[in-house]
């Protein structure tokens, strides 16, 4: 199988060609880049980096709902992910919409057994009174898996508490997050120990 992408400045777009063509063409005016699937849906090939970086650097194939993690023009390591749904939500007063935002990222942190402390939206959506944004009820445990590894702005590549959501093959499906990029706890956990602070993560 062969798969093309392109950089394109702030924005990526998606071209499905014929499955006979077994081919994802990204345009853009950078020019094209070549992937080669050789073997499996791990092992992607390019024929030039998609990240300058001296290191491994992080690919969210927003498309596919996939993790990647490449060494120069390789892929070495991918795992199924869950992203944002793309539901707004109005109060009037506030509006939200949970959708995991493009761009070129960088990991700020990590951190094992993460606690998630509940945004307002946790509590509009269940029709529950808001409490104080310092209160303590507002943390919480087991919701981020065992494993955040954060790029600030709100958003984490994380763990999960509900592993079966990122397992259907259909990647339409995996859209269920408010935002964030969901793995299994295993695949954040793998994730973390290939990755440092400051490694790049490119989301499109």
């Amino acid at each position: 199988m062969t798969l093309r992408f392109a950089l394109v400045p702030a924005v990526w777009a998606l071209v499905p060609c014929p499955p006979s063509a077994a081919q994802e063409i990204f345009s853009g005016s950078q020019g094209e880049v070549t992937f080669r699937a050789d073997v499996s849906e791990r092992d992607f090939v390019a024929d030039r980096a998609l990240v300058q970086s001296d290191g491994p650097y992080v690919v969210v194939h927003l498309a596919e709902n996939r993790v990647f993690v490449f060494e120069g023009r390789r892929a070495i390591w991918s795992a199924p992910a869950g992203t944002g749904t793309g539901f707004r939500l109005d109060t009037g007063q506030h509006r939200w919409k949970f959708s995991t935002p493009r761009g070129l990222f960088r990991v700020q942190r990590m951190e094992k057994d993460p606690l998630w402390e509940a945004p307002d939206w946790h509590y509009v959506e269940r029709g529950l009174p808001i409490p104080p944004q310092d209160s303590p009820a507002r943390m919480m445990r087991g919701i981020m898996g065992s494993t955040a590894i954060y790029l600030g702005d709100g958003i984490a590549i994380h763990g999960t508490n509900q592993p079966a959501l990122l397992l259907d093959p259909d990647p339409e499906r995996r859209r269920v997050s408010h935002g964030c990029i969901r793995l299994t706890n295993e695949a954040a956990r793998t994730l973390m120990h290939m990755v440092t602070v400051g490694t790049p993560v490119l989301i499109y």
